[in-house]
């Protein structure tokens, strides 16, 4: 059966396809952590070695639906970045959090 995701997909009913993106959709912090590790060309295993996580962890962090900041701010500062959260509101004001803990 060589019949591609595309039109499987179009075949499917409205609220499946619904479903499915919302997944994806929650599953773009964890793409982007992978994407920014990659760029850094810097493994699972390195990230999980300074980050003071296992592989596992950092596999399962790059796959999450849900991610606790913590985790993000533990990866990020073990390839040398930061987080910063932009909280928005309504009206579209903007506040943003710098979540990197200064170093000890």
């Amino acid at each position: 059966m060589d019949t591609d995701w595309k039109t499987l997909r179009a075949e499917l009913p409205d609220d499946v396809r619904a479903r499915l993106d919302a997944k994806r959709n929650e599953r773009r912090l964890g793409k982007a952590l992978a994407e920014v590790r990659k760029a850094m060309q810097a493994t699972q295993q390195e990230v999980a070695a300074r980050a003071g996580m296992t592989q596992n962890t950092v596999s399962k962090i790059e796959r999450a639906d849900d991610v606790l900041l913590s985790s993000v701010v533990r990866y990020m500062r073990s390839i040398g970045g930061g987080v910063e959260l932009v909280l928005k509101t309504p009206d579209g004001k903007e506040s943003r959090v710098d979540l990197t803990p200064e170093p000890n």
